[in-house]
């Protein structure tokens, strides 16, 4: 048997997901100054084109290769350089995850999007947010903007009495 390198993913996963691409770049900077690999990976132009979405939002995207993600998720978590950053990426309303996509539409295979497309242009359905954390879903406005543009503190469970 021969020796064989050990599986290394080349898998790029989403961070944070931004409205501006500036925010991006500089979250981007800040990561790759940690030794974390990170890209900005723009998607605006696909919403409008693909998806039919006026205005883009959250089209954004800041990206680790999988390796680096918990590293990258630990050191945003604890940073106050990445603070200031992460505050103006979207965020998910039930967990509070800069992890999301809009819409919610996959990327990773053309027949469930045009279904979903034919259904939003009929309007059976509407282009929602989707955290990639929780996998919760929620349309634009369900959640106000401030709590979009800021995460806010996690729910503290209480003791059950």
């Amino acid at each position: 048997m021969k020796n064989q390198e050990p599986h290394v993913s080349t898998a790029w996963i989403n961070v944070a997901s931004f409205d501006n691409p500036d925010e991006a770049i500089g979250l981007s900077h800040v990561l790759r100054d940690e030794g974390i690999d990170a890209r900005v990976q723009d998607e605006r132009t696909l919403q409008k084109s693909w998806f039919l979405t006026r205005p883009s939002r959250a089209g954004v995207h800041v990206c680790v290769p999988e390796p680096s993600f918990a590293f990258a998720q630990n050191y945003m978590e604890i940073s106050p350089l990445v603070e200031r950053f992460v505050r103006r990426a979207a965020h998910c309303p039930s967990c509070h995850s800069a992890r999301v996509q809009f819409p919610q539409m996959t990327r990773k295979n053309i027949l469930p999007t045009v279904v979903a497309q034919v259904l939003v242009l009929l309007r059976v359905m509407k282009h929602e947010y989707y955290c990639e954390a929780c996998h919760y879903t929620w349309q634009p406005g369900e959640a106000s903007p401030a709590a979009l543009a800021s995460p806010l503190p996690r729910p503290k469970h209480r003791p059950s009495v």
